[in-house]
């Protein structure tokens, strides 16, 4: 299909393919563990239900994806990152499927200590979006069902940073 020009509310847009863009948080626990904020996909989902994933979802109009990521991130689980703590990891342009979405994907490190008076929250997102949310260790990855290959793009990201987590 081609890209092409349509009208919304007055306004002449342009239909082409679709940027999702996530948010992978790490966070190095005071015991020395390393986990990953995650949540399972609810009911309320259009597809994919009861599956793992990280933060994430489609570009809004004249939002950077950057700011994405960490609406979605407000939405799903309720916590807002400061932009400064948020770092690019890759963008995903392969077309795959009939939504041929590319993916931009983003990573936030913290400690224990900067997260002590984060409070979960699913109030902001869709009715029945999220089902559960979880700080996941990373090597427990491989015991949760993922969606879209998630898993492997965490382990990716975790390898690449493993050594800035540790001596943090």
């Amino acid at each position: 299909m081609k890209n092409f020009e349509f009208e919304y509310e007055g306004q002449k847009l342009w239909y082409s393919r679709s940027l999702a863009c996530n948010l992978i948080i790490f966070c190095k626990f005071n015991d020395t563990s390393i986990k990953v904020l995650v949540h399972k996909r609810g009911q309320g989902c259009e597809f994919n239900k009861g599956l793992w994933n990280v933060q994430g979802g489609f570009i809004d109009f004249d939002e950077s994806a950057k700011e994405c990521a960490i609406r979605e991130t407000w939405e799903e689980v309720g916590i807002k990152i400061d932009k400064t703590k948020v770092r690019f990891f890759t963008l995903d342009t392969e077309p795959r499927g009939k939504r041929q979405t590319m993916v931009a994907s983003y990573y936030a490190i913290f400690t224990e200590d900067e997260i002590n008076d984060w409070v979960f929250s699913t109030e902001h997102s869709e009715k029945g979006e999220v089902e559960e949310i979880a700080w996941v260790n990373i090597n427990d990855l491989d015991n949760l069902n993922w969606v879209y290959g998630q898993d492997r793009m965490i382990n990716k990201l975790f390898l690449t940073i493993e050594e800035k987590l540790n001596n943090i």
